[in-house]
């Protein structure tokens, strides 16, 4: 082939590979279109982790008390209206049993059903509550053992234990959230029936039950220890762990109609769950049920912070005795002490309130739940809402039924204490999150999750690596709360290997180097912003050139090509996160469909785009047909989509399969 023939086939390959790219780009941008315009935003989708870490991070709410039950319900109807939330079922209660119950709203947007205090809400992780009452009665019966290993209590479920011979996983640790389990896998969420028993739901993927650090040296939160527990009720008792607990916690508690799946008996009772203003949420049955699948009422709830109201003394039900409730407040395998925010056996304290308190929060699709009870008061709450977009309606209609119930009064916070300059001194540095509730995208959390601590005339002050910072007082014994907290909210200790560590309920920070979190956090900061320049940037070069060719001078060999590839990544890197809004909009994570397919191809052609970006920079550089100035730009957006793809191919997320996870 000559020379002539050798320089045609080589244009005709570049024009290719100009209309490859062009028609690349034009996909990428139809598609964010189409994606990015009419998805509404998906607003927060609050679970009980979420609503546990607002009750530990917020600065209370202060409300004026309503003076009368008709104002309290106004007060709250107008919360509900302003936040677009449908309803909410509640119960208030003192120590002779339920004041009232009722509701706010309606159950129903389609029929305007009203909620009344016989209405059925999923209160999800509530659920643990009376799983850990059921486990408890059984312990003081002599059929179970908190502290007995689950491979002898529950030789059926596959565990992994690298530490086993010196700290097995015990029943206590699966309660408590400390066996170090992982987070329920994609595929165990959701089932297509109810009534799922315990032994297949904990046989669907046992990679959630593998202790990823040892057992009893820190927290974080999974639900398949509950299902755990179902399990070994089951074992203990030989028949169901429904039957069990409704005979013998729920029934004698007075919860009559309380259920652990629907029937057709209470079907007209339920409620309908709203992802955010008119967008319902389907009923879908859960795998994990022990450790959320319970339905039931207010008024039936307000009967199980009666329970908690009345300590265990005679007057009514005897499910478990005095003791019995107080090791259900305590957290045991933990070998540090802790704060009032403490996570027990189905049971967590809350220092949000004016008061310390105690009790659960719960999430699914459509239905955030809540109740507490005050101990040092003799008063408690139930609030059930159907909806889970609004985290303020949560917050503030908690506020409003504290301040109804209490008329204003409040319980002693800790005693003051007067700061210590050696002890703070000691506690100064970055403390780095280290206990990430999934394991699989722990990484996003330990970029962006990390706390300075500096000294404070007052106590200390905390700042968050990617901001917001507060003033603590201190509580003593390296606790310290905000002033407007009723209870210690997080304390200083020692982890395993001896550096310090900042715990506060699940939470669990350790000392780090703050020079290297922010060194990774303005790295991957600098990455984003690149990638989201490059477009933009390529848009700019196209409107140059295509003047430039208007004036008869024709773009360089390779720079269509140079601008067009890091532009390819990154809208592919753009529409990813859309992507990932419309898997969990769909609840499409735990099976291979199109959009789960479609997220791993997705991640797959991010990769595609920056490895071709990168080959192009390299490409531009050794021919210099390309001017400095114009290669800056995107070979500095090349090399960021290229070190983001090597980020998140390190962590797992190139070919990400959610539903084989």
């Amino acid at each position: 082939m000559n020379h002539a023939s050798l320089l045609t086939a080589d244009l005709r390959a570049r024009q290719v590979r100009r209309r490859s790219l062009a028609v690349l780009l034009l996909v990428l941008i139809v598609l964010g279109a189409a994606m990015g315009g009419p998805v509404e935003p998906a607003g927060e989708v609050l679970d009980e982790t979420a609503l546990m870490q607002a009750t530990t991070a917020a600065p209370p709410i202060e409300v004026e008390a309503p003076p009368t039950l008709e104002q309290l319900q106004a007060r709250v109807a107008a919360v509900l209206a302003r936040e677009g939330v449908p309803g909410v079922g509640l119960a208030l209660v003192d120590r002779e049993g339920v004041r009232w119950a009722g509701g706010v709203g309606v159950a129903d947007r389609s029929t305007g059903a009203p909620v009344g205090p016989d209405t059925q809400f999923r209160v999800a992780s509530i659920t643990k509550s009376f799983v850990a009452l059921g486990v408890m009665r059984l312990v003081e019966q002599g059929r179970l053992d908190l502290d007995r290993p689950l491979r002898e209590l529950t030789p059926d479920v596959a565990l992994t234990n690298d530490w086993d011979a010196t700290s097995p996983i015990t029943l206590a640790h699966a309660l408590e959230h400390t066996a170090g389990f992982d987070e329920m896998r994609y595929n165990e969420y959701f089932s297509p029936e109810d009534g799922v028993v315990p032994r297949d739901a904990l046989a669907i993927n046992p990679r959630s039950r593998v202790a990823r650090w040892r057992p009893g040296s820190r927290g974080s939160y999974s639900n398949p220890g509950y299902t755990i527990a179902g399990h070994a009720i089951e074992l203990a008792t030989g028949e169901s762990y429904e039957t069990f607990l409704e005979r013998e916690v729920l029934r004698p508690l007075g919860m009559p109609t309380a259920r652990f799946r629907r029937t057709r008996e209470y079907a007209d009772r339920l409620a309908t769950g709203y992802h955010e203003p008119g967008r319902p949420a389907d009923f879908r049955p859960i795998y994990h049920a022990p450790a959320g699948a319970l339905l039931a009422s207010p008024r039936e709830l307000g009967q199980l912070v009666h329970f908690w109201l009345r300590r265990g003394d005679t007057g009514g039900p005897a499910i478990v005795g005095r003791e019995s409730i107080a090791r259900i407040e305590r957290t045991e395998t933990l070998q540090y002490r802790l704060a009032d925010n403490n996570y027990g056996l189905g049971n967590y304290g809350d220092v949000l309130h004016p008061a310390r308190g105690r009790g659960h929060d719960g999430g699914l699709p459509g239905f955030l739940s809540c109740y507490r009870y005050f101990p040092e008061l003799g008063v408690g709450y139930v609030m059930l809402l159907n909806s889970t977009h609004s985290l303020q309606a949560y917050l503030e209609i908690r506020a409003l039924l504290f301040a109804y119930l209490t008329g204003g009064r409040t319980a002693l916070p800790p005693p003051a204490v007067d700061p210590d300059p050696a002890e703070i001194g000691g506690l100064t540095g970055f403390y780095a999150h280290a206990n990430p509730r999934v394991q699989w995208f722990g990484f996003i959390e330990r970029a962006l999750l990390g706390i300075s601590v500096r000294p404070d005339p007052a106590g200390i002050d905390v700042e968050m690596l990617t901001g917001g910072r507060a003033q603590l007082v201190p509580t003593g014994d390296g606790g310290f709360r905000h002033w407007r907290e009723s209870g210690t909210s997080i304390r200083f200790a020692r982890g395993d290997d001896g550096r310090r560590i900042l715990v506060g309920g699940l939470a669990y920070f350790e000392e780090a180097s703050y020079a290297y979190a922010r060194t990774r956090l303005l790295a991957l900061q600098a990455a984003i912003f690149l990638l989201q320049l490059a477009p933009a940037w390529a848009l700019g070069w196209a409107l140059l050139a295509l003047f430039r060719r208007v004036r008869g001078r024709a773009i360089a060999s390779g720079e269509f090509a140079l601008h067009a590839w890091p532009a390819a990544a990154g809208l592919t890197g753009v529409l990813l996160p859309l992507l990932l809004v419309h898997v969990a909009r769909a609840e499409a994570y735990g099976t291979a469909n199109v959009l789960s397919v479609g997220l791993c191809a997705g991640t797959v052609l991010f990769a595609g785009c920056s490895a071709a970006a990168v080959a192009e920079v390299v490409r531009a550089g050794v021919a210099r047909t390309v001017p400095l100035g114009l290669r800056l730009v995107p070979s500095a957006a090349a090399l960021a989509s290229f070190g983001m793809t090597l980020y998140l191919m390190f962590h797992g997320i190139i070919g990400l399969r959610l539903w084989a996870l």
